[in-house]
Order: structure tokens, then C-alpha cells, then sequence
């Protein structure tokens, strides 16, 4: 009787270990999907600064040449 619980009890352990496992894979799946969002988030980000940038300093833009003539 006694074999039989410890059995018992080693699966329960083993299955239990085992969803532990894999939730944390799940979870660290997650976290490398969100930073790939984030840093595609950053990047389109930093493109439009950089773009609203050179806009307006670039001196070939029409932009810069209206402000000369006012």
C-alpha cells in the first residue's frame, strides 16, 4: 500500500513539474514576442523623428525654403 501512494504521489510530483515547465515556456514565448514589439514600436518611432528631423533642418527642403522668404 504504501509503494503504491509514493507511486502515486511521484506522478502527481512529475506531472506537476512538468505543466511548472511549461507554463514557463509559454510565458518566456510571450516575453520574446512582446520585445520584438517594443523594439519594432522604437524603431518605427525613432524613423519618424529622425524623418520630422531632417525636414526641418535640411536646407534642401521646401519647407525651409518658405521660412527664408518670410
Amino acid at each position: 500500500m504504501k509503494k503504491i501512494l509514493k507511486f502515486v504521489t511521484l506522478i502527481a510530483g512529475l506531472r506537476f513539474l512538468v505543466k511548472i515547465l511549461s507554463e514557463n515556456v509559454d510565458i518566456k514565448v510571450q516575453i520574446d514576442k512582446l520585445r520584438d514589439e517594443l523594439a519594432t514600436l522604437e524603431t518605427e518611432d525613432l524613423e519618424s523623428k529622425l524623418k520630422a528631423f531632417f525636414k526641418k533642418y535640411d536646407p534642401n527642403s521646401n519647407n525651409h525654403e518658405e521660412q527664408e522668404e518670410l
